[in-house]
């Protein structure tokens, strides 16, 4: 494993849950929902809403992050203004842009729905979100359009596993572990390498160069999409333990064993944040699997989620690809990492009363 320290920063990364780390962890989580609720009007309408959806995963954090009641007035607004009455996102700034599927999205707010008990506006959210699963390899299309091009995701498919194990949807859940399995078995350049993107049955490994940011993750270069095997992590852990799987823990712990086997700069890089789902895998590891060595990675990262944020309580993107963010930027990488230390702060404070 990568040592627990870094050349780079002046302080070594923390390695067990302590009360500093645990009060400095917790501070950082209410400050983001602060952020997030100052920008929320009355009627549950995010800022920027007119514009673009940067909001979809702000009300799973405020529900996680401890404000169960803005969640709730955002989630009145997404049923009132930006769903169909089957359960998809409407067209303008509702949508997602660029052709892309709304799993992503769409997963996002159906975990916030049933959390919040709107189980009718959950179950028809994953109405739609059962059309964009491949129903022979689990995998979910990335493509709006995916007729004209079959290609799926990682991401979304890990993604859209986590609302159907909240929302008790066995059979999606199914799909995604069988997909996440399949993927990891048939890489061609394991550890340095991951593939991210599947069409049926055969791995994405020839692309154009202006798309290689989304297809693969090399784990010893620098400014990679280092989240894939996070989130990958975070969906297997639950599956386990849903299920009682223990080979689901095994494949978790090889997914988070490309990041720890890694290059330090997707810790130490100031221009990038691209390893926060690490934290939230590692964190529903730690959970799942309390003696597998996890927890001095979520140690880790939870100092790494207290390091990044701006002073005002938000975080930003990484800026080696959004150099000056705007508002709409920073509400929504603000809605991730609000959500994401939220489950890290949870699995450190019950791993200290184990």
């Amino acid at each position: 494993m990568t040592p627990l320290t870094s050349e780079k920063d002046p302080a070594p990364w923390p390695t067990d849950t302590t009360p500093d780390l645990l009060a400095r962890v917790s501070q950082a989580r209410a400050k983001g929902v602060t952020w997030l609720r100052d920008r929320i009007a009355d009627d549950g309408r995010p800022e920027g809403a007119e514009t673009a959806n940067s909001w979809w995963r702000a009300p799973w954090a405020l529900c996680v992050g401890g404000a169960p009641e803005a969640a709730a007035a955002m989630m009145g607004w997404v049923e009132r203004e930006a769903l169909t009455d089957e359960g998809d996102l409407r067209p303008g700034p509702y949508d997602v842009p660029g052709g892309s599927s709304p799993v992503y999205h769409l997963s996002a707010l159906a975990i916030c729905a049933w959390l919040l008990a709107r189980y009718d506006t959950a179950t028809a959210i994953n109405t739609t979100l059962r059309r964009f699963q491949n129903p022979d390899t689990g995998g979910a299309y990335d493509l709006r359009d995916f007729a004209q091009d079959p290609l799926e995701d990682n991401l979304k498919t890990a993604q859209l596993g986590l609302s159907a194990l909240i929302t008790g949807d066995r059979h999606t859940a199914d799909g995604v572990h069988r997909w996440l399995k399949r993927n990891l078995a048939e890489q061609p350049e394991l550890p340095k390498r991951l593939f991210t993107g599947r069409r049926g049955d055969t791995p994405v490994i020839d692309f154009p160069p202006e798309t290689a940011f989304q297809r693969v993750v090399d784990f010893q270069a620098p400014r990679q999409a280092y989240f894939h095997p996070g989130i990958a992590a975070a969906f297997l852990a639950g599956y386990a333990q849903q299920n009682s799987d223990p080979s689901a823990l095994q494949l978790g712990r090889e997914y988070l064993a490309l990041t720890t086997g890694g290059t330090e700069e997707q810790y130490d890089d100031p221009t990038s944040v691209q390893i926060c789902k690490f934290g939230w895998g590692a964190a529903a590891m730690l959970s799942a699997d309390p003696d597998g060595g996890h927890l001095p990675w979520v140690a880790r990262m939870g100092e790494w989620f207290v390091r990044r944020q701006r002073p005002d309580g938000a975080w930003a993107p990484s800026s080696f690809v959004t150099p000056q963010p705007g508002i709409l930027d920073l509400y929504w990488k603000t809605a991730e990492h609000t959500m994401e230390l939220s489950y890290v702060e949870q699995a450190l404070k019950a791993h200290t009363t184990r």
